[in-house]
């Protein structure tokens, strides 16, 4: 995995409460560099970290939930979005390229999220969400789902209108994901975007 830089927790030693122990392992999440955009060309001063996808994600879900006023529980999103990754802190972040099965993706995950969060206090509200997330149960799990899809679409976007990559294959991972009419505006809305498509 390209990262910016070790394990922050590498740093701290034996020393630290649990809190600031399992901080210092989410934090490496802003070191990670989300691998899909690397393989695809996009240089690592410009790539976005894992940190910056779950930022955008939660954020996504609190416009996509006020504009619309969705009847979700705005806690419980906020969860699933800033927490859904937290296993790639250890996993790293698998593409479908890498050779790993969901299963073992899965496996790798859980193991790093049980290893981050047992014994911190409050632990168990955010290991909840993430195992309600992976399971996809619920209008929140399903909700937050589709947006992490339809951030990667919105950011593969982005990158097309910086001169990075192409996005098709990113926007067309997003459609296939994304059921949600609200949602699926907003891709219909990047795709009509697209420089030298219809005039954007």
């Amino acid at each position: 995995m390209v990262t910016k830089d070790g394990l922050p927790l590498d740093r701290l030693g034996d020393d630290g409460s649990p809190l600031l122990r399992a901080w210092f392992e989410i934090a490496h999440l802003k070191q990670l560099f989300r691998q899909g955009w690397l393989k695809r060309g996009v240089p690592t001063e410009k790539c976005e970290s894992v940190a910056e996808h779950s930022f955008g994600v939660a954020l996504l879900c609190l416009l996509l939930i006020d504009t619309h006023r969705l009847p979700l529980d705005i806690v419980k999103v906020m969860r699933m979005a800033l927490a859904h990754d937290l296993g790639e802190v250890y996993a790293g972040d698998i593409t479908p390229v890498d050779g790993i099965t969901a299963e073992q993706k899965s496996r790798m995950e859980s193991e790093a999220v049980h290893s981050i969060l047992d014994g911190m206090p409050g632990g168990e509200l955010l290991l909840a969400a993430w195992e309600e997330f992976e399971a996809g149960d619920g209008a929140e799990a399903r909700f937050v789902r589709e947006v992490d899809r339809l951030e990667l679409g919105l950011q593969a976007g982005i990158y097309e209108h910086q001169g990075l990559l192409r996005p098709d294959e990113f926007l067309a991972s997003a459609d296939r994901a994304v059921t949600d009419p609200r949602l699926r505006e907003l891709l219909a809305e990047v795709q009509r975007l697209r420089p030298g498509v219809n005039g954007g």
